[in-house]
């Protein structure tokens, strides 16, 4: 998969141009073995026109608020079950996670692995592989294509297949 990011805007003079084209690198995180997190485009707010690339940096949480947008690619290996390693020292692995996907680890059940709740509406497409989403009491078979969209629910990502499960995904920051 292409990890290429390319952001349009305007120019001082109001110019259509192309902002950045450049690459997004995976964020990886102990806690979430083999799954890779591409951060392409977050906003706390929506405005235009937009004037610079980065704009759509990485925000100070993972999660967007009410009226914010994160839009990215996930990546989840095949057989991920979310349970660490037994010689991982959790304690550094939850820091390593609080850097590098702030807020993310306190929406994650501690009863079920994997499992995590957020306070938005998701908007998820499959674009490679198969997989699962699971929620208490319910399962939902994606395989490439599919869309789903989440709201606010309890809900796990897995791979029971073969081949990496791609999805992208849109996550719009909704009040309670």
């Amino acid at each position: 998969m292409s990890n290429r990011r390319i952001v349009m805007g305007t120019s001082a003079d109001g110019a259509t141009v192309v902002l950045s084209d450049d690459t997004v690198a995976p964020v990886t995180a102990t806690l979430l073995p083999g799954v890779e997190i591409f951060r392409v485009w977050e906003l706390d707010k929506t405005s235009v026109p937009v004037t610079t690339a980065t704009d759509g940096d990485r925000k100070s949480t993972f999660f967007p608020a009410p009226g914010g947008i994160r839009f990215g690619f996930l990546t989840i290996p095949p057989g991920i079950d979310y349970i660490p390693a037994p010689d991982a020292d959790l304690n550094a692995a939850a820091v390593e996670m609080e850097e590098k996907l702030p807020g993310a680890a306190a929406t994650f059940s501690t009863e079920h692995p994997g499992e995590h709740t957020t306070q938005s509406v998701d908007y998820i497409i499959v674009l490679s592989g198969n997989g699962l989403m699971r929620a208490p009491g319910v399962e939902v078979r994606l395989n490439e294509g599919d869309c789903l969209i989440q709201n606010g629910t309890p809900h796990a990502w897995l791979n029971d297949g073969d081949e990496p499960l791609v999805l992208g995904y849109t996550l719009v920051g909704a009040d309670s």
